[in-house]
């Protein structure tokens, strides 16, 4: 199984297991940092990283990781929106709503 897929089997099991949110979700983001490593232009585990660091709370560096993603070419609007929302919970919200703009 390759990282993304692991990583969304963790966030997918925290349906059934939900008090191992915490847990799973740290799990799922050490995955994608390895996968990240390994691969520092694959977009789409840049954005998977992004958006669950930025669950875990880590807003600075869930926006480091998506501004990685788009600075590699991601065309995709969930970068963008979950960019808007790492930049929103770090109170630069002018910023965000360029992102979430871009996101439509």
């Amino acid at each position: 199984m390759n990282a993304l897929a692991q990583a969304r089997a963790l966030v997918t099991d925290i349906g059934q297991h939900p008090d191992h949110f915490g847990e799973r979700l740290t799990e799922a983001a050490r995955i994608l940092c390895s996968a990240a490593r390994a691969e520092p232009s694959n977009t789409e585990v840049l954005t998977c990283f992004g958006a669950l660091l930025s669950d875990l709370g880590k807003h600075e560096e869930a926006a480091r990781v998506l501004h990685a993603a788009i600075k590699a070419g991601s065309q995709d609007r969930n970068t963008h929106f979950n960019i808007g929302v790492a930049l929103i919970n770090l109170a630069a919200h002018e910023e965000a709503m360029g992102f979430f703009k871009q996101a439509n």
